[in-house]
């Protein structure tokens, strides 16, 4: 809190004079950044490195309307400090993000399913050959199979088996100039999934589900050729959940208030997943909006969850082998895309009960599972007088499957922000602001699970071969308020606005919002195109102005599909 102060000095003839300031204590913000993997042993705690701290900010906003930088510094193992921060709120930068907070402790700590990843020094060629047998011989088409290591940061193969096999023989795959230390991995899965069709009287769900698999110490010897002799086993048990999805609640979420214009149906996913060795419904990486593919549940492995069931990305044909290789679909970011003609599933916009889904699911018991959906729909948003660009809209949702029947319907978890205005005006009509600081505003939905927080993503107009599109500035901004103002932005130029409303089992927005567990859901609304008046005036920067200038800077790619 801010403490004014006035003097006045007195002579002794009678003159006077006075003079007032204000003074704003300055305290510590103290930031624990410990990361736990989750392992076959359990949680292994790991410190962020010191050098995390050059991209440890507080950002705040003073009363002249100028921006003071603090930096943050390391002061012992997962613990930095921000000296001289006033009381009252603050953009936190961590990274790509920045988190608008009042608190003096906060938690940047994260879950990650799976041990971290070995490192050894120096590059090498580890090549692998695969020699499997057991795998179902009863399907009549080219089915997947998966080698998965539950290992932070270590990719997987994907192979077809042939239609009508029980044995898989590869050719050799290598990998050149990788630090990886496969021989510290004691724990890999070979996963066969099957496809299979849900059937309703207007959608068709084409799924694969975990078949047959095998778990074991692969056994790898570094800078080698690793032959891989494994039988795979009939998973079990086999699980089987009816699933249910009330597609025109879905649709209500793109179609009312969510954009400038109509968006239009475009993709669908869904997975059954579990994390590896996490428990008690926790889930990896926190943060419930869609970091791709969906909702912090992957639906491959490599170090995160493994599928036990989802949407088919592609069937295989013919044989072949390759690096973590597109089983399953899921859903992009929400972003400016050049979208595929034919997506794997269509958008689910009518009510629908699909039937039973059977999977196997050998896996411990104790391990968390979800249950996810996400859905995608486009709008186009104007590049210019006569052109458009692509923006994909992500709904999406995360629970946990009941210990005993029923499933409960695949519902969204929770809606959109209502009402967002920017700058006072409807961010759904196209306006020109005379203020680089951009003051945004919105109302929870009084309906669904309340959101534990808000991000903001910032997209700016430029060009990418010659073509106008939109790109992903550097900085994420996260709130459990219903109202922000941004950091700086430049003038003379124009920006589209996203708001992500999320909902969370644990996760803090303002206090830990790495944290997360079952249920998780997002919705996303989009602004029209908002251009900053080139005279606009940027705020006087106290400290190191390239935090703002990184955070309101385009990034250097498009979002892909």
């Amino acid at each position: 809190m801010s403490n004014s102060f006035t003097v006045t000095a007195t002579t002794t003839s009678g003159g006077t004079a006075q003079q007032s300031w204000t003074v704003t204590p300055g305290g510590t913000i103290t930031v624990n950044w410990q990361n736990n993997y989750w392992t076959a042993t359990g949680k292994v705690q790991v410190p962020a490195l010191p050098s995390a701290a050059a991209n440890l900010s507080a950002l705040v906003t003073n009363p002249d309307g100028s921006v003071t930088v603090q930096k943050g510094s390391w002061t012992s193992a997962g613990v930095f400090n921000i000296p001289n921060v006033p009381g009252g709120y603050y953009w936190l930068q961590i990274g790509a993000t920045a988190y608008w907070t009042s608190t003096s402790t906060f938690d940047a700590g994260s879950d990650i399913a799976g041990p971290q990843e070995p490192i050894v020094s120096g590059s090498q060629i580890t090549s692998f050959e695969f020699s499997l047998s057991g795998l179902d011989s009863s399907i009549a088409q080219p089915t997947w199979v998966e080698f998965v290591a539950p290992v932070q940061g270590v990719p997987g193969f994907t192979m077809t088996d042939p239609a009508n096999s029980g044995t898989i023989t590869s050719g050799l795959f290598g990998f050149g100039t990788v630090d990886i230390g496969w021989s510290q991995i004691d724990s890999a899965f070979l996963l066969q999934y099957r496809p299979v069709s849900l059937d309703s009287a207007n959608t068709q769900i084409n799924n694969q589900a975990l078949d047959y698999s095998w778990e074991g110490n692969p056994s790898v010897v570094d800078g080698q050729t690793n032959t891989i002799t494994e039988t795979l086993q009939q998973a079990s048990p086999q699980e089987s959940v009816n699933l249910s999805v009330p597609g025109s609640q879905w649709a209500s979420l793109f179609t009312t208030n969510a954009a400038p214009a109509t968006p239009t149906a475009y993709s669908s996913a869904l997975a059954i997943s579990t994390e590896p060795y996490m428990t008690g419904g926790s889930l990896a990486s926190g943060k419930a909006e869609p970091i791709s593919p969906l909702a912090g549940i992957s639906p491959q492995g490599s170090g995160s969850s493994l599928a036990l069931a989802g949407t088919a990305y592609a069937y295989p044909s013919g044989i072949g082998i390759v690096i973590g290789g597109p089983i399953f679909a899921a859903c992009n970011g929400p972003g400016f895309l050049t979208l595929n003609t034919s997506p794997s599933q269509a958008a689910i916009t009518t009510d629908q009960d699909f039937g039973a889904l059977a999977y196997g699911d050998p896996f411990p018991s104790t391990w968390t599972r979800a249950v996810s959906l996400c859905q995608e729909y486009s709008v186009a948003i104007p590049t210019s007088s006569t052109t458009t660009a692509n923006f994909v809209l992500v709904n999406g949702a995360s629970i946990a499957p009941p210990s005993t029947p029923p499933m409960p319907a695949l519902a969204p978890v929770v809606l959109p922000v209502q009402s967002p205005t920017i700058n006072g005006a409807s961010i759904f009509t196209a306006a020109t602001l005379n203020t680089t600081l951009v003051p945004l505003s919105w109302s929870a939905a009084s309906t669904g699970t309340a959101p534990y927080g808000y991000t903001v993503r910032v997209y700016i107009l430029t060009t990418v071969e010659g073509v106008p599109t939109y790109a992903e500035t550097g900085g994420i901004y996260s709130t459990a308020q219903t109202s922000i103002t941004l950091p700086p932005l430049a003038g003379g130029n124009t920006y589209v606005f996203a708001i992500t409303a999320e909902a969370d089992g644990t996760a803090n927005m303002e206090t830990g919002p790495n944290r997360s567990s079952l249920p998780t859901g997002f919705a996303t609304v989009v602004s029209a195109p908002i251009t900053i008046n080139s005279g606009a005036q940027m705020p006087a920067i106290h400290g190191d102005r390239r935090v703002i200038t990184r955070l309101s800077q385009p990034q250097p790619r498009v979002t892909p599909h």
